[in-house]
């Protein structure tokens, strides 16, 4: 049984005895009542009432809440209780529905026991009550061994109810230190979708994207040179440095290629192609600079290394999204400018930047120097190639519009 079932089977229960209390006072009271009538039938009526009030509320659209706290004091003031009584069944009320409702329905509980006993002290025929502190007795105890029990409930489930969102804040503040662990693990678009609590797949979109690879040349003679610890140092320190230059420059790290990163400028935020284009040279413009920076911070940690760089860059209209089935997928791009990128970055020299042409035409002519044509594997035309010629000062602004 869920808690929810459990709680109001519990509330019947007092309901239940609630109705039956005022079935025995209204016994007592129609002893001593002139005319007692109406007092004994309202006892006979009483073990009707929760069925009654599902019919009201079948049939009325309402609550049988609401039904209750108008109906109960009706009947209360139809048949002029004593104060003590009246105060008796009315606090019981409204105790009941602060427990199963919270609150925030007091005060519209409260307006409709009012209006339900203003209108039943209306209709009411006076009828006329004798003192009995038997009555007062009866009255009296409901009020210490109903109300008591009730509001206990009341504070366990609202101690419940804040024990649940103690347990709900900690899950969340884990699920946030899990997502912000995984977005270091993949792409800025994919940690866009988690972010969204999405479980699908992402669809292929096709979109014009300014993509670079960059790589660390001679990588092989630095691992037989450098201890794994100093080669995972170096490694990291290259990352991270690149992760930087391209978020400074609005680009993302679409992933990272073992020794080397592919770029993509305009994949989550574009500034149009030739914005896009001018941003991605600028940062490559800045990798001499970084390269040196990364060699003087290993030098003054005893690495005997040399870092060296190389890059290509390509514009066009490439496939972004999901690739995979079932339970594994990866999220990737594909497409010409993606392999004329990585196909130019191979084919650069240590500390060059190879561009195609497609690039070249979006940034301008005056950054670079023509290369010549070049037989590339995977196209079947030869490709003009552009070295970058401007290194370690280019910014996005002195790029030709």
């Amino acid at each position: 049984m869920s808690h929810r079932a459990a709680l109001s089977r519990r509330i019947q229960q007092f309901r239940f005895g609630a109705y039956s209390w005022l079935a025995l006072l209204l016994g007592v009271l129609a002893l001593g009542a002139e005319p007692a009538e109406l007092v004994w039938s309202s006892v006979l009526v009483l073990p009707l009432i929760p069925a009654l009030l599902a019919i009201a509320q079948r049939s009325l659209g309402a609550t049988a809440s609401d039904v209750e706290n108008a109906a109960t004091p009706s009947l209360i003031g139809l048949l002029g209780l004593p104060m003590l009584p009246t105060a008796a069944v009315l606090g019981a009320l409204l105790t009941g529905t602060v427990a199963q409702l919270g609150w925030r329905c007091l005060p519209r509980s409260a307006g409709l026991a009012a209006a339900g006993w203003c209108a039943g002290s209306l209709l009411a025929p006076g009828i006329s009550y004798s003192a009995s502190t038997v009555v007062d007795g009866l009255c009296l105890a409901f009020m210490l061994l109903y109300t008591t029990p009730l509001c206990a409930l009341g504070y366990e489930e609202t101690m419940r109810m804040h024990r649940m969102r103690e347990r709900l804040r900690t899950f969340s503040n884990e699920l946030e230190r899990q997502r912000d662990r995984l977005t270091r693990y993949v792409a800025a678009p994919v940690a866009a979708r988690m972010n969204g609590h999405t479980n699908t797949m992402a669809p292929l979109q096709r979109r014009w994207l300014t993509v670079a690879f960059v790589d660390i040349t001679d990588f092989t003679a630095l691992t037989e040179l450098l201890e794994p610890e100093d080669l995972t140092s170096l490694l990291d320190a290259f990352f991270a440095t690149l992760s930087a230059a391209a978020d400074r420059y609005g680009g993302s790290v679409h992933k990272f290629l073992g020794d080397g990163a592919l770029i993509s400028f305009g994949e989550v935020e574009s500034s149009g192609r030739r914005g896009d284009a001018q941003a991605c040279v600028a940062m490559l413009g800045q990798l001499e600079t970084l390269v040196v920076a990364l060699n003087k911070a290993a030098r003054a940690r005893i690495i005997p290394a040399v870092l060296a760089v190389r890059a290509g860059v390509a514009s066009g209209y490439c496939s972004v999204g999901d690739f995979g089935a079932g339970r594994r997928l990866e999220y990737t791009m594909i497409g010409s400018a993606v392999n004329l990128a990585s196909r130019l970055e191979g084919l650069a020299s240590s500390g060059e930047t190879w561009a195609a042409q497609s690039t070249r035409d979006l940034v301008g002519a005056d950054l670079f120097d023509p290369l010549g044509t070049f037989v590339v594997k995977g196209v079947a035309e030869p490709v003009a190639a552009f070295r970058l010629r401007v290194t370690g000062s280019v910014d996005a602004s002195q790029a030709a519009i």
